[in-house]
């Protein structure tokens, strides 16, 4: 068998690879950079419960998705110059919003904001050479003066119909949603790094004992007389709560009207009374503290406004309290040492309290799992194992290579399986419930499938494409992870909240998607085999690979009818109709409608091999169309909302399968099938015979 023009493909795949790397931008700024996070640190300050969105979740969750929203990588790499020369500096997704949040001046200038076509900095006002090869990246810095601008651009784009955005309107959009989930992130904690001028004798008597302790810390860090007096005296939020009580009996105690604020003795009382009141209404964000009460009795965190206002109206909770202390002192210390001591107080605290709640197991859990990234080491042993198998269909007499692919390919079905299986603890639901969950089990499933069709009719194809495909979906489900850039343990709505049926009928419906793929991808390999004339149609490899065909789709179709009942029987439960033609219920109709017909035309000796392996194909245009393109479209009960990047992916893949589609039927119609080879005539001995 010639397989020289797949070695080729493989060769110019990773070419191009290497051809579309970018160099890291460069840090656009002389900003001195504070030494980093030591690594001990990261990790357990990754782990720290917080909830966002209705759910409790690890900080790295948090920084990881809002990554993904603000600069759509799973890092953040510049290049920063020194006495010492260039480096490269890589940030982890917890390292990069740890110097949002904590030295947010020197995040400011990180090139986070990617720019694909320059027409965009014009719109914007920007300077720039023309168009390049790379991007151009802005910061924080750099874009929000332009910020004014940006929004009546955003404004007057958003009014048109989706259709008809340019292409620098759209990226113009994006840019304008990028640089508001940033804009939050940065403002979110501003209140505690923005301590506040005490001026007055009644608010010095307050204060008194914090600010003599503010002055022994300066004096205990060497500082001077005089430049503690420049400083002049300062309290943070956490001292207005420690002092809530008195500092509400002193404001009481004044003329509702305004006029005792005028007095001298009350110095800015009016000002930091207006601080507080701003600090109040902040854009509140992640919930980073825990409740007081058990789960069940409160499973609502609060954000740091929220404590403030309780401890303003007299309900002040000395835990919270405590926390706030901590986590202002981390996120107003001058350096990463002093940032990870007063931090570290914060983490322990919080995990304390959620640990009395039982909800840190899984946060532990959600942390190793997102580090462990056993997916992705999937996703690298499936191209390992493709790559042993390329070499195995070469060399079809070594039976080692055989084994040492599915071996390989077999480890990798554990880890991705490991992962799913961990996914299910942390959310405590069946293994799939989101729309990303799909990508991981069908590519599971269907590399699973292919191998089992390996083990029964061993001829190497079916190896290689079960490692194909499940390095090609697991690889979708990163890229898809990226591009939709939303927490995707994300709580249910309510009509899923179903164990019982999300357990039987999605993960029947998926059998039937997965092996409808896996039964598209052996035709697809059948019509490769013909068309490039490695076989012949009569061959043993030929009909094996029509064979292997033939039993996924029979599996395809019982699993697509259960499944598409048990869906019925659900919508039934749910909805009060069994059947109510929603384009989800069409799309699994169309699969078992065409199934059927394909299976009844092989039994009656209307299709042979090659009408069985087009027809193939043509059923996986209809699983793409059930499985994601009924989600698109926007109508019916199983709307999952529009992505352009996922409607992008959804027209490639009718494109790939369409042109095997096209490409075979005509070259079914144009080229009959060549005679097959003779076998040699016998000689000598056994000719005479």
């Amino acid at each position: 068998m010639n397989l020289r023009p797949l070695s080729l493909l493989i060769l110019a795949l990773l070419s191009l690879l290497g051809a579309c790397s970018r160099p890291a931008p460069r840090l656009q700024s002389t900003v001195e950079l504070r030494a980093p996070w030591s690594a001990d640190f990261v990790r357990e300050f990754g782990a720290l419960p917080l909830q966002q969105d209705g759910r409790v979740m690890p900080f790295s969750t948090l920084a990881s998705f809002s990554l993904y929203a603000v600069h759509g990588r799973r890092d953040v790499q510049f290049v920063t110059s020194g006495p010492d020369g260039d480096r490269t500096v890589k940030l982890s997704p917890t390292e990069w919003l740890l110097d949002v949040w904590c030295f947010p001046d020197q995040a400011a200038h990180y090139p986070m904001f990617r720019i694909e076509n320059v027409e965009v900095m014009s719109a914007l006002g920007f300077q720039h050479g023309g168009q390049k090869q790379g991007f151009e990246y802005l910061s924080y810095a750099q874009l929000l003066p332009q910020g004014q601008k940006l929004t009546e651009l955003a404004d007057q784009y958003e009014g048109k119909p989706q259709n008809k955005r340019s292409e620098v309107e759209v990226q113009v959009l994006q840019l304008f949603r990028q640089l508001v989930v940033y804009h939050r992130l940065h403002q979110q904690l501003a209140a505690l790094q923005s301590p506040i001028a005490v001026e007055g004798e009644a608010l010095r008597t307050l204060f008194a004992a914090h600010l003599a302790g503010r002055r022994d810390a300066a004096k205990a860090r060497g500082r001077s007389d005089e430049e503690i007096a420049a400083d002049g005296d300062r309290i943070g939020l956490s001292t207005v709560m420690q002092q809530s009580e008195a500092f509400r009996a002193l404001v009481g105690k004044l003329d509702p009207n305004g006029a005792d604020f005028e007095k001298p003795e009350y110095g800015n009382l009016s000002r930091v009374l207006s601080h507080l009141t701003e600090a109040m209404e902040a854009d509140r964000g992640a919930k980073l503290l825990p409740p007081a009460k058990p789960v069940g009795e409160a499973d609502t965190w609060h954000t740091v406004p929220e404590v403030l206002n309780d401890a303003m109206r007299g309900k002040v909770d000395s835990r919270h309290v405590a926390m706030v202390t901590s986590l202002e002192a981390g996120l107003m210390a001058g350096s990463t040492a002093d940032a990870e001591r007063h931090l570290g107080s914060y983490l322990q605290a919080v995990a304390a309290a959620a640990d009395q709640r039982g909800e840190r197991g899984e946060v532990v859990l959600e942390s190793y799992y997102y580090r462990a990234n056993w997916h992705f080491h999937a996703m690298m042993t499936f191209l390992l194992a493709f790559v042993l198998g390329v070499v195995a269909c070469v060399l079809p007499r070594n039976r080692l290579l055989w084994w040492a692919t599915m071996l390989t390919a077999s480890a990798a079905l554990v880890m991705l399986t490991a992962d799913v299986w961990m996914r299910c603890l942390i959310t405590g639901h069946p293994p799939i419930a989101r729309l990303y969950d799909t990508f991981l089990f069908i590519g599971g499933g269907g590399a699973l499938t292919l191998l089992i069709a390996e083990a029964m009719l061993p001829r190497r194809i079916a190896l290689v494409l079960a490692t194909f495909v499940g390095t090609l979906f697991i690889f979708f489900a990163r890229l898809f992870e990226v591009a939709d850039a939303q927490d995707t343990m994300k709580p249910l709505q309510a009509v899923l909240l179903s164990n019982f049926w999300l357990g039987i009928h999605v993960p029947t419906m998926n059998m039937g998607y997965f092996s409808g793929v896996a039964a598209a991808f052996v035709a697809m390999a059948w019509i490769a085999v013909r068309v490039l004339r490695i076989d012949h149609p009569a061959s043993t490899l030929a009909k094996s690979l029509a064979r292997v065909t033939y039993g996924i789709t029979c599996f395809s179709l019982a699993t697509s009818v259960v499944g598409t009942i048990l869906g019925g029987v659900w919508a039934n439960d749910s909805w009060g109709r069994f059947w109510g033609w929603d384009p989800k219920e069409n799309g699994a109709l169309l699969i078992c409608l065409s199934q059927i017909a394909l299976l009844h035309a092989r039994m009656t000796g209307m299709v042979r091999d090659a009408g069985f392996a087009l027809w193939a194909v043509a059923t996986g245009m209809i699983v793409v169309f059930s499985w994601f393109h009924t989600n698109l479209l926007g109508v019916g009960l199983h709307a999952y909302g529009f992505s352009s990047d996922l409607l992008t992916g959804v027209w490639v893949s009718y494109m790939v399968l369409g042109g095997f589609l096209l490409v075979g039927a005509a070259d079914v119609w144009f080229r009959p099938d060549p005679a097959p080879t003779a076998p040699p005539l016998p000689t000598g001995e056994l000719a005479a015979r």
